[in-house]
C-alpha cells in the first residue's frame, strides 16, 4: 500500500493504514548515522515529534506507534538499541530476533511486559528510566485531591471576610493560649488518609500515583484495558475493578484516560451517576474524555462533593467552559482548576533528549545506567564488525 510522505525540517514521517486504536498509523524516521535505534512510542504525532526532535547526532531513530508483532520482528533485526515507552510486550521471540541488540531501554518504570530473563540469556541489558513529567503529574494529582478534600478554593473566600463576621469582635494577636481555631466553623473538610481512590487508566502516571497513595494509607483501585499480573498488583497494593464498579466504590475517582475515539466523552452523565454520592472527581487525563457539563450538573445537584481539572475539552480553556461558568455563578463551588500544568516542573528541561542517554553510552562503548535485569556489564563490541 502506498504511503503518503511528509517532510518537516530534518524529520520525515509517513501516514499509513489505520490500526485498531488510531485513525492513522504514524511512521517516523530521523536519518543520522552510527547507531540504529528503534523507538516504540504509543503516543500521538505531536509527542512523537518532540521525541524525534530531541534525538542527538550519532543515532538513526526509527519510530513506530503500536506496530504488530510481525512488523516488530522484522524491524528489530536492524536495531542496535530498542527504546520502548510501553508499546506492547517485548517477549522472548522479539528479543531473539534482535541479533544486533545491545540495549533495551524502557522509558518509564513499568517493566513487567519485558522478558528480562530472555534478555539476560541473550546478554542484552535492560534499563529503565522513570519519566520526570509523569512524576510531576502524579504529584499534581495529589495536590488536586487534597485541595478538593480540604475545600481550599471556597475557603479562600473566607479569608477576605472581616473578623467580626465570625467571632463578633476584633481579631486578637495570637500567643500560646490565644488563637481562634476554625473561626469559620468548617464542617466538611475531608481527610485523604484511608480513602478509596479509583484510578481510571493505569499507565506510568497511574503507577507513580499508586506509589504515593500507599504512603497516605489509601485503598487504591484501578482499571486498564489489560489487567496487570498479580505480582505487579501486589507490589503497588492496588486492586483491579471493572470501570463501573470502580466508579461505584471510589471516594475519589482520578481520570487518567488517554484520548481515543472510543474514550471521547466516556465519563458522561450516566457514568458520573454511578459514582458515590459525595465522591470527588479529579481529571488529569485527556480533556475530551470527561463531559464537563455533566460534572457541573452533578456538583450543583450535590451528587459530587468537588472536582479538580487540569485538562479540558477545549484548550486553552474558553470563557464559556461550564466549570468557569459554575464558579462565576457560585464562587463557593468546590472546584479546583489549573491551566494544564500537571507535567510542569523545575527539573525536567531537556528530558526528551535524556531518553537517549543510554543509547549514546552504548555508542561510546560505555555501560548503560539503570540496568534492571541484573546483567554483568558486557563488553559492547559492535556485532556488525565481529
Amino acid at each position: 500500500m502506498a504511503l503518503l510522505a511528509l517532510a518537516h525540517s530534518r524529520l520525515t514521517w509517513a501516514i499509513g493504514p489505520a490500526n485498531a486504536r488510531q485513525t492513522v498509523r504514524l511512521v517516523y524516521t530521523r536519518r543520522m548515522s552510527n547507531l540504529d535505534v528503534l523507538y516504540l512510542c504509543p503516543l500521538g504525532r505531536q509527542h512523537q515529534q518532540w521525541r524525534l526532535e530531541a534525538a542527538p547526532a550519532g543515532l538513526n531513530v526509527i519510530m513506530r506507534r503500536n506496530p504488530s508483532k510481525a512488523e516488530l520482528l522484522e524491524l528489530i533485526q536492524q536495531a542496535d538499541v530498542l527504546i520502548s515507552e510501553r508499546s506492547g510486550a517485548i517477549d522472548r521471540d522479539i528479543i531473539a530476533a534482535g541479533a544486533r541488540l545491545r540495549l533495551i531501554q524502557r522509558i518509564g518504570s513499568l517493566v513487567h511486559d519485558i522478558d528480562l530473563q530472555a534478555a539476560r540469556d541473550r546478554g542484552v541489558p535492560v534499563a529503565a528510566q522513570p519519566i520526570v513529567g509523569t512524576i510531576a503529574v502524579a504529584e499534581h494529582v495529589m495536590m488536586q485531591m487534597l485541595a478538593v478534600l480540604r475545600r481550599v478554593m471556597p475557603e479562600q473566600l473566607l479569608l477576605r471576610q472581616p473578623p467580626e463576621q465570625f467571632i463578633g469582635g476584633p481579631a486578637r494577636r495570637t500567643t500560646e493560649d490565644v488563637f481562634c481555631f476554625n473561626w469559620s466553623r468548617q464542617t466538611r473538610v475531608g481527610l485523604l488518609c484511608g480513602k478509596t481512590v479509583g484510578i481510571l487508566g493505569f499507565g506510568e502516571i497511574g503507577a507513580e500515583l499508586a506509589r504515593r497513595l500507599a504512603g497516605w494509607q489509601c485503598h487504591a483501585l484501578y482499571n486498564k484495558r489489560a489487567q496487570l499480573p498479580p505480582h505487579i498488583e501486589q507490589s503497588f497494593n492496588i486492586v483491579y475493578r471493572d470501570p463501573e464498579n470502580l466508579l461505584r466504590e471510589s471516594d475519589i475517582v482520578v481520570c487518567l484516560l488517554p484520548y481515543f475515539p472510543e474514550t471521547d466523552g466516556w465519563l458522561n452523565a450516566a457514568r458520573i451517576a454511578m459514582m458515590k454520592r459525595g465522591a470527588a472527581l479529579v481529571e488529569a487525563g485527556s480533556g475530551s474524555v470527561v463531559d464537563e457539563r455533566a460534572v457541573v450538573d452533578a456538583l450543583e445537584q450535590g451528587h459530587l462533593s468537588g472536582a479538580a481539572f487540569d485538562t479540558y475539552e477545549w484548550e486553552p480553556i474558553r470563557p464559556d467552559n461550564p466549570l468557569l461558568q459554575l464558579i462565576a455563578r457560585n464562587p463557593e463551588a468546590n472546584v479546583v482548576l489549573t491551566p494544564h500544568i500537571g507535567s510542569c516542573n523545575d527539573v525536567s528541561a531537556g528530558e526528551f533528549a535524556r531518553f537517549y542517554d543510554n543509547a549514546l553510552r552504548v555508542l561510546r562503548g560505555e555501560p548503560p545506567l539503570g540496568i534492571i535485569n541484573y546483567l554483568i556489564q558486557p563488553a559492547f563490541s559492535d556485532p556488525r564488525t565481529c
